[in-house]
């Protein structure tokens, strides 16, 4: 507040100096410095003060009534202006105050009685004021923002940056060290097979009176056939009949002893499972911890901050914007790691007015030379009280998308879902869930998928690492036999780059015109294996192209030997451009091969890609 003040004490006795400043006998800095510093809107009473006192002092009395005449004209108009509109250009200011100065001069030499031969200085003196009121409304706004030294939003992080790279060091160390741990084992080791034999014998052989006699020497036929039986039960799964009747010549009590190493080999059967169980779950939590030390890690690779390089391109851009009655503040500019520029700031309106965030919009583009959008979630009216708005470079193509489906002959609920999701960074994410079977249940495992792959791209996360992690979350999943598709699509509209990211999914396709590119796919679904084997294909779209995503219900029930190129030949044939249209007659084509029968769930998700 006390800066504040000493702000508009300066302007005043700027603008009381400024009476003294001649041309010609005139005095053009007078009507320009005052219409300047009015739309300022802060300390008018002082500034009118201050320079009436000026002009008092410095001019002759006759000049101090005309310019205090043009002053007095101007603050009307600006008035005017402001409960009008309520906002005044600098134009508006420029241009009243040079007709003022000039009709008040040329006034006031035809009511003199002297001869009005001075008419092209008094023309002059209105170019100049009309020119000085530019040039000195923003000099007053531009000197005291360039001279701030603002508060660096980076200045604390070096710390919180090193605290996240140490805590991903943490978090690899241990992925690290799960992955390092035994692997998966498949069968017995022979120290196992040896406890086995010891823990058989044990409950056995022990309370019998023969036992000294079946294991006294080394060589005790007890000691073969035994081994023979156990080897027997280990490789079927039961005893061979010639080894059964082997023990039972060796051993009065071999009812028994058989039932016990069936009972043993069962629960060491059941332990190798959990323990191999467990290492998967091992492995699952590893490829976490890699994910989280990923996010950590991106978290530390900010984006560039360009707002102190690019100070007076803020300062004329928060110019432009009191210029239409809007006041920024907080305003950062930064370059993302794709390149492209990112604006934040907060906007209010000078008058308490409500303001169409279009004009907003349209001051932006105007200071950066550069098409912006304005983020979706932002608000379209900007109030009297301050309101976060964040604009991103805008991209070169734009993206709508349509949906054909059919359900399962007999079900009530289709086993499909889709996602069509616009991110903040100009790409288009197309994903499609194809769950197990059709029904509810299918539903709802699709629907899990989606869901939980929205949340993990929503928190930053690589697609690669969302699909890994999104794999681990369905293998810990407490139902069995439960498996979802996965095709996610990733459209760059920025240049156009397009990934697939498919697991278990069926093919996609890329309409080119008349040529169709086909996007195969060969792995198993989501959750049927702890290391998911994740294909990734790169293409490249333009203007016109379009993106084809389809369930494996459309595929599998042609009838045909090449479903692929049968789909590709239908696509070829389509003239229509519309993505709804597009996909209700691939779906429709794709009955007349079933006749009308729809066997399986069927889903068929098209994008359309323009340039704007």
């Amino acid at each position: 507040m006390r800066k504040e003040r000493y702000r508009q004490m300066l302007v005043a006795l700027v603008g009381a100096l400024m009476c003294r400043v001649e041309f010609g006998g005139f005095f053009p800095l007078i009507p320009a410095y005052y219409a300047a510093a009015l739309l300022r809107e802060e300390g008018r009473a002082i500034l009118s003060i201050m320079m009436l006192l000026g002009m008092g002092l410095s001019l002759p009395m006759t000049l101090a009534v005309r310019y205090a005449i043009v002053m007095a004209v101007i603050w009307c108009v600006v008035k005017v202006c402001e409960w009008i509109d309520h906002k005044c250009l600098t134009a508006t200011a420029a241009i009243s105050s040079a007709v003022i100065t000039v009709a008040v001069s040329v006034c006031g030499e035809l009511i003199s009685t002297t001869t009005n031969d001075e008419l092209p200085l008094q023309l002059m003196e209105g170019v100049i004021c009309f020119v000085s009121v530019f040039i000195i409304a923003r000099v007053l706004y531009w000197m005291p923002l360039l001279l701030e030294r603002g508060e660096d939003p980076r200045l604390n992080l070096g710390a919180d940056e090193n605290r996240l790279m140490g805590y991903a060091d943490s978090f690899n160390g241990l992925a690290e060290l799960f992955s390092g741990m035994q692997t998966k084992k498949n069968d017995f080791t022979p120290e196992e097979m040896g406890k086995i034999h010891n823990e058989i014998t044990g409950r056995v052989c022990t309370s019998c009176d023969q036992c000294a006699i079946c294991w006294e020497r080394p060589d005790a036929p007890m000691y073969r056939a035994l081994a023979d039986y156990l080897s027997s039960i280990h490789s079927d799964g039961r005893a061979a009949k010639e080894c059964s009747e082997e023990l039972e010549n060796h051993c009065r009590n071999s009812e028994q002893l058989a039932y016990e190493a069936t009972r043993v080999f069962e629960k060491a059967r059941l332990n190798l499972a959990w323990y191999n169980r467990l290492l998967e779950n091992r492995a699952i939590i590893a490829e976490q911890m890699e994910a989280m030390a990923y996010i950590m890690e991106d978290c530390t690779r900010d984006a560039i901050d360009l707002t102190k390089k690019e100070k007076s391109t803020l300062v004329s851009l928060k110019y432009l914007a009191r210029e239409q009655g809007i006041v920024l503040q907080n305003v950062k500019l930064l370059e993302k790691n794709n390149g492209k520029i990112c604006l934040s700031l907060e906007a209010y309106s000078r008058r308490g007015n409500c303001i169409g965030v279009k004009d907003l919009t349209k001051v932006v583009e105007r200071a950066l030379d550069m098409d912006m959008v304005l983020h979706k979630d932002s608000k379209t009216l900007i109030g009297k009280l301050p309101g976060p708005f964040v604009y991103e470079e805008d991209t070169l193509y734009h993206s709508t998308y349509g949906i054909a489906r059919m359900t399962k002959d007999g079900a009530v609920v289709s086993g499909d879902n889709f996602s069509y999701v616009e991110t903040n960074d100009g790409k288009v994410v197309l994903m499609l869930s194809d769950g197990m079977g059709s029904g509810s249940n299918a539903c709802k495992e699709s629907e899990l998928v989606l869901e939980l792959m929205e949340r993990f791209l929503e928190a930053g996360f690589s697609k690669e690492t969302a699909l890994r992690m999104l794999n681990g979350a369905m293998v810990l999943h407490d139902q069995e036999d439960s498996y979802s598709t996965m095709d996610v699509c990733e459209v760059d509209l920025y240049q156009g780059d397009v990934s697939f990211y498919k697991i278990g999914a069926a093919a996609a396709f890329i309409k080119r015109g008349e040529r169709v590119e086909c996007i195969p796919c060969a792995t198993l679904p989501v959750g049927a294996d702890t290391k998911p084997q994740i294909q990734k294909k790169a293409s490249h779209v333009t203007g016109g192209d379009y993106v084809i995503l389809m369930t494996d219900g459309v595929l599998d029930h042609l009838h045909v030997p090449s479903p692929e190129q049968t789909i590709c030949q239908i696509v070829e044939s389509l003239q229509v451009t519309n993505p709804s249209e597009m996909a209700k007659i691939i779906l429709d084509r794709v009955l007349l091969f079933t006749g009308g029968k729809v066997r399986d769930d069927m889903t068929i998700l098209v994008a359309g890609i323009w340039e704007k």
